[in-house]
């Protein structure tokens, strides 16, 4: 097993936010690097999760029958038909990103990376995550789900592609994974990697049989010091374990033209009144937000709502929150239907049952207020929102995104609420200040600016496992 010594280890060209030293060589076999994962540990957890998918599948027909259709196991079954580079001169990288969310942080490495379409290709695990990933990279990667956890099934991949590296965006540990690109000398590098409070308490649980697929990750590009210590306490290699900054930082939206038509069309549909956006919502959380929202319409009769449940196939279950409050509504895959948008018919509420769209949307918004924060679920991304300088609201529950929503209170750029009659108040507040919002909006924006950087740094680590010539 020598792949991996082929390549010279070149010092990161710039320091981890945080972490001090320098970068390490790049492990090896031969040069004292990991060693690999025990047989008997590999066998137990293949063992472990093979039985955990067959008790696993009466849930899954459960929900099956209640509408929702999970990814066939076939998909996660099938290796890519793609012609692998040569072993001498490895080129291509594998992008790994779960869901919606990773798929959107990964954007600007991906952009850094400046890979052509025959060197970049890009999993995931969810059917939201797959169209966002088709619609966003189509023509510049191959684009496929990531296998199920078996060793033999992610050999099969891992030599069909031959990647040069394999990039695990945030925190997927898929031990089987790691001990079948160890085995093959394909380097595993985890990029934006954080530990949240929910899964650094579920990772110490098991952090014996943890430690050895940890300590076989080449590099470990965290996003705060706080998930480095947290990472290295579970067993990774603290030499190969760096605190680079967020790569959410880093976002931009470029040019769409399809989104900007929409925009437009949802402006005109509602036409001069205020709107409030509401993103990434969850189960138990619409209840909360449609009673505030006929609430402060009482002050505010004018105010429209954006609605934009996390995932869409929840559409109809919100759709039937708004008729029980007898709230005029319209999904967004209707709206081309929608003609007379200056009828008094016009929608009050806007369901955002499509993939892809929400960021651009954050644009029209008055407020904004960012879900998955007033149920326990941990919240989710508020970058995209700060990008457009927009005053933003969050419920109690971002353990998610702690880091983050800490730098964005001390700078006077979110809100954070308790439940849903302090939204309801801080709401009446800001849509009733203009010099409110623009400071809230002007700090967001300093914030972004002030923590870029994250990209360049890991796009350089990155950069180390590319065969030299691969721009030629």
């Amino acid at each position: 097993m020598t792949a991996l010594t082929k390549h010279v280890a070149r010092p990161a060209r710039g320091p981890g936010r945080g972490d001090a030293g320098t970068a390490p060589e790049r492990p090896g076999r031969g040069s004292g690097g990991p060693t690999p994962v025990p047989t008997l540990l590999t066998a137990a957890y293949t063992l472990a999760y093979t039985l955990g998918l067959i008790l696993w599948l009466p849930f899954r027909l459960f929900r099956y029958l209640r509408g929702h259709r999970p990814v066939p196991f076939r998909k996660r079954m099938t290796a890519p038909g793609i012609c692998p580079s040569p072993p001498c001169a490895r080129t291509r990288v594998w992008v790994h990103a779960v869901s919606v969310g990773e798929v959107n942080s990964i954007r600007p490495l991906i952009d850094a990376l400046n890979l052509k379409s025959s060197q970049l290709c890009v999993s995931t695990t969810t059917e939201t995550g797959q169209r966002l990933a088709r619609r966003l990279f189509r023509d510049r990667a191959r684009i496929f789900y990531f296998p199920l956890d078996w060793p033999w099934l992610c050999r099969r991949y891992l030599q069909s592609l031959n990647p040069a590296a394999v990039l695990v965006v945030e925190t997927e540990i898929w031990p089987g994974f790691i001990a079948a690109a160890r085995e093959l000398d394909v380097p595993v590098v985890l990029v934006n990697g954080r530990i949240s409070d929910r899964s650094f308490a579920r990772y110490r649980r098991f952090r014996r049989p943890l430690r050895p697929f940890l300590r076989q990750l080449d590099r470990l590009c965290m996003q705060s010091v706080q998930d480095r210590d947290r990472i290295v306490e579970l067993g990774s290699v603290a030499s190969r374990t760096r605190s680079v900054g967020n790569l959410k930082y880093d976002y931009s939206l470029g040019p769409n033209a399809g989104q900007a038509a929409l925009a437009r069309r949802i402006r005109s549909l509602f036409g001069a009144d205020p709107v409030w956006v509401c993103g990434s919502t969850r189960e138990g959380e619409e209840d909360q937000l449609l009673d505030a929202f006929r609430e402060i319409r009482r002050e505010f009769p004018g105010l429209r709502m954006v609605l934009a449940p996390r995932h869409p196939h929840r559409s109809d279950e919100i759709t039937g929150l708004l008729r029980q409050r007898g709230l005029a509504h319209l999904k967004r895959s209707s709206l081309n239907g929608f003609q007379d948008a200056g009828s008094p018919a016009r929608p009050e509420v806007l369901v955002l049952d499509t993939i892809g769209e929400l960021a651009r949307l954050y644009e029209l918004a008055r407020v904004v207020f960012v879900g998955g924060s007033l149920v326990a679920w941990g919240g989710h991304n508020i970058i995209e929102a700060a990008y457009f300088g927009k005053p933003i609201l969050v419920g109690p529950h971002m353990h998610n995104f702690r880091e983050m929503v800490r730098t964005f209170l001390e700078g006077g750029a979110v809100l954070q609420v308790r439940d849903s009659r302090e939204l309801a108040r801080r709401l009446r507040e800001l849509l009733g200040s203009d010099t409110a919002r623009r400071g809230l909006g002007r700090n967001a924006r300093r914030i972004l600016r002030d923590n870029r950087g994250a990209v360049g740094r890991t796009a350089r680590i990155v950069d180390e496992y590319l065969d030299p010539g691969r721009g030629s």
